[in-house]
């Protein structure tokens, strides 16, 4: 029996309704199991039981299944982005295919002293003119 159709019983909290089209949402964008329960006003131990209801399975399971929406929309997007944005090209291109920006640097001359024998201002010369070769 209910209080004024609110779900109350009088026996304990009010019955948590789940919209479980917004909840596969909210997984899709990588929502955790803690940010979904108090978007519901719930406990973490609430939607658990809810899910195992639902489908039969762990939240855990669920949010690994229903996440890969979002992360092939993330994907999409993320292409249409390259299209038109160098930059977005260049991080597809270091992070998804193993790029990246590498200067090959070549010595000459005799190296007779370990780098714990230069003092910090024989160092800092180094770097300058090292500095001033490049830009030339």
């Amino acid at each position: 029996m209910t209080i004024n159709g609110t779900g109350f019983n009088g026996n304990g909290r009010p019955k948590i309704e789940i919209d479980w089209k917004q909840f596969e949402s909210y997984c899709a964008i990588q929502c955790t199991l803690q940010e979904i329960a108090d978007y519901l006003d719930c406990s973490v131990k609430t939607v658990e039981r809810k899910c195992k209801e639902h489908y039969g399975c762990t939240f855990g399971s669920v949010f690994k299944r229903k996440r890969q929406k979002g992360l092939m929309s993330l994907r999409a997007n993320l292409f249409k982005l390259a299209e038109k944005h160098p930059q977005m090209a260049i991080f597809l291109a270091k992070n998804w295919l193993g790029m990246s920006d590498k200067q090959e640097i070549e010595h000459s001359g005799n190296i007779s002293r370990s780098l714990e024998e230069y003092s910090t201002d024989e160092l800092l010369a180094i770097i300058e003119r090292g500095q001033r070769a490049a830009k030339a």
